[in-house]
């Protein structure tokens, strides 16, 4: 959906939460609305789901007046060069853009860059990444500007001016890596910088402090919540909840080519994967249907109704379909390409002791790159590794590893061996082993990665941070909004870690 329909909806409502923005969002994909344009033939009864009456009504007269043009006062220098050069801005074109009555400032707001360093102008003007310390004279003064407009922006004002600036200069604020690949548009980090900033300036003013409105009791009544499916399960999907079927195909002849999946499982078993794989493709549909049912199918259901999702070629399979994403070869390409960016970054923390451990038992001739990656992962973001890896004996069963450990609800990969040098994995959800023993580990990694997302599952609030960093930086899977989290809002720890990792490529190059 076009950025501006979100844009226009935080320019009206500034103070609306990120999940409801998310659930707002949906139904304006469900009633067809394309464009900003589209809005206009909004109705209250369409907003009623997620908006309290008084949003409805401010927001929809925020749409009928969208249309007038706004009132800018504006200094141009004919002989002047083009506008999209920053350092040309004459010195006299310091006049805030000014908006017509109930038009909020931010939506005009345009940063004057004429009072920005010289080095952060030059480096804007030749499309180049601003350092580290010019990159925060950026955010000083972007700040400043802001305040000059409200004493303590709301997050939501903040993002339509990070917005703004990654979409004017992306080649100097977009997160891109050395080898020309954009990791994420730079905007979340961007907007961190800015808010964190804001923070700042009012730390001793409890008089510009916001307070988020609460919404009163009274309104869910007892018992009124219905189970659905919600943001979470959708999020990062392009095929969530496919409608046609594929061509030539029928209800009737895709539940026949599920019944040919199940015989080829009960002959050949799990062996039966690579037979089983075009098949699989072609009752996505079926699948998805089933998986996005509500009350949502156990573990133990899914793999009796379709046991080839729990085989790394199917759920690899499956997840490409759901995504557009072909995890294994993204995820090996994305730590051949990266993963030493992360290692040097690593080695370059002082006092940090999860880190250090890590690193000192990592041998770059004979550990797995994948596993130590992971590692320094979940020590950088201090997250327990059981809440993702468990290890166990190089000989063990599926059945030992049932009996021997306590395995958590959410999948989790069974090492083993040592975890820097793992012999094979097994994957458990829901307590049981569903999945190996197979090797190698990144192989292991993208089939957990990719549980998650197959099977409807919300990322554990323990580990939440790490795996949102693999979706954002190795996967590329970058929505602009929401979590597969608890949070319905971009972690602003991976956020941080994603531009620090950009800033050390392009200083050691």
């Amino acid at each position: 959906m076009d950025d501006d329909i979100k844009e226009a909806v935080l320019s009206f409502l500034p103070g609306l939460s990120d999940e409801t923005l998310t659930s707002l969002l949906e139904i304006f994909g469900e009633l067809g609305v394309e464009s900003r344009g589209d809005l206009s033939f909004i109705q209250e009864k369409d907003l009623e789901r997620c908006l309290r009456p008084i949003q409805c009504r401010r927001l929809l007269n925020g749409i009928k007046n969208d249309g007038l043009p706004p009132l800018q006062i504006e200094f141009v220098d004919v002989a002047s060069p083009t506008p999209s050069n920053p350092s040309s801005s004459s010195s006299e074109n310091t006049w805030p853009s000014v908006a017509l009555p109930g038009r909020q400032w931010y939506i005009d707001f345009s940063v004057r860059w004429n009072e920005m360093p010289a080095a952060v102008q030059q480096a804007v003007e030749d499309g180049r990444r601003p350092s580290p310390g010019e990159r925060r004279d950026v955010v000083k003064v972007v700040v400043d500007q802001m305040l000059a407009h409200d004493p303590n922006p709301t997050r939501a004002m903040c993002h339509s001016v990070a917005r703004r600036i990654t979409r004017d200069y992306p080649t100097s604020f977009a997160d891109v890596g050395k080898a020309g690949d954009v990791v994420v548009d730079g905007c979340q980090s961007l907007l961190q910088q800015l808010k964190t900033r804001v923070e700042y300036k009012n730390r001793r003013n409890t008089l510009a402090r916001r307070r988020g409105e609460r919404r009163p009791r009274s309104e869910v009544a007892e018992g009124a919540r219905v189970m659905t499916r919600g943001p979470v399960d959708q999020y990062g999907c392009v095929r969530w909840g496919p409608v046609e079927l594929p061509d030539g195909e029928t209800e009737t002849t895709l539940n026949e080519i599920k019944r040919q999946l199940l015989n080829i499982y009960s002959e050949e078993g799990m062996g039966g994967a690579e037979r089983a794989e075009p098949l699989m493709v072609k009752t996505y549909v079926i699948q998805r249907r089933y998986l996005n049912s509500v009350p949502a199918p156990g573990i133990a259901e899914i793999k009796k109704e379709w046991p080839f999702l729990f085989t790394p070629r199917g759920l690899y399979s499956h997840f490409g379909l759901l995504t557009d994403v072909s995890i294994l070869n993204k995820l090996r390409e994305a730590l051949n390409n990266k993963g030493s960016t992360v290692i040097s970054y690593c080695k370059d923390l002082q006092r940090h002791p999860g880190i250090e451990d890590v690193l000192g038992s990592y041998d770059p001739e004979t550990s797995d790159r994948a596993a130590c990656i992971l590692l320094l992962l979940m020590a950088y973001f201090k997250e327990p590794e059981n809440a993702i890896m468990l290890k166990t004996d190089p000989c063990s069963t599926a059945a030992d590893v049932q009996r021997t450990l306590t395995l958590p609800s959410t999948p989790c990969l069974i090492v083993q061996g040592d975890m820097m040098k793992p012999t094979a994995w097994m994957l458990s959800a829901e307590g049981e082993v569903v999945m190996g023993p197979h090797e190698p580990f990144i192989n292991g990694l993208a089939v957990v990665f990719a549980s998650y997302y197959s099977f409807n599952l919300q990322y554990p609030d323990e580990i939440s941070r790490t795996l949102e960093f693999i979706q954002r930086y190795f996967l590329g899977i970058n929505p602009n909004t929401g979590s597969k989290s608890k949070k319905k809002c971009i972690n602003s720890n991976k956020s941080t870690l994603v531009r620090k990792l950009i800033d050390f490529e392009w200083m050691t190059m």
